[in-house]
């Protein structure tokens, strides 16, 4: 077919060229050439269209077809990622709802173990510092007890000497014992 083709184009290149020669112009414009010329235009567009149609048109339609298959495939692919996407990222918003859930719950129950653990802390440490209270208590009534008997012994010996001072002679011990003793129990 192409041998076809190519003897066909050096016969119109060799009888344009020896046309054009004798006439001694273009061999367009020569009336009496243009039957010819017509036939070869037939010939040649005969033998373009068949090349076209069997070899180019085929090769074209088969580019513009794989072409449009790969643009759908790749249409398709993003339409399934954009899918995917879509998934993931409601997925990812679900666990992390679920996460901050999962932390308030988590919060609170710390919050609550935290509590009761301080509470049990406050409840021990005024137990312990109520039993301190007491023993400091017990321990200012015996040192209050012991100075009022040391005031008691101190008041006794003050108002002895100044007995002795004031009268010349030592006082009875047993009366300014009991004088003393009364003046306590007034207060």
């Amino acid at each position: 077919m192409r041998s076809i083709g190519y003897s066909a184009l050096a016969a119109i290149l060799l009888a344009s060229g020896t046309a054009s020669a004798a006439s001694g112009g273009m061999p367009q414009l020569n009336f009496g050439d243009f039957a010819p010329q017509l036939v070869w235009l037939l010939i040649a567009f005969v033998v373009l269209y068949l090349i076209m149609s069997r070899l180019a048109v085929p090769a074209i339609a088969d580019t513009l077809e794989k072409r449009e298959a790969k643009i759908q495939a790749d249409l398709d692919a993003a339409e399934k990622a954009n899918d995917a996407t879509r998934e993931a990222v409601a997925s990812y918003e679900k666990r992390l709802a679920d996460a901050r859930e999962e932390a308030r719950k988590l919060t609170r129950e710390r919050a609550e173990a935290d509590s009761a653990a301080l509470a049990a802390r406050l409840t021990q440490v005024g137990e312990r510092l109520g039993g301190q209270i007491a023993e400091a208590e017990k321990r200012i009534a015996s040192q209050r007890a012991t100075v009022m008997a040391g005031l008691e012994q101190l008041a006794t010996d003050i108002a002895a000497s100044a007995y002795s001072k004031l009268a010349g002679q030592p006082a009875d011990q047993g009366a300014l014992a009991a004088k003393v003793a009364a003046a306590q129990g007034r207060k």
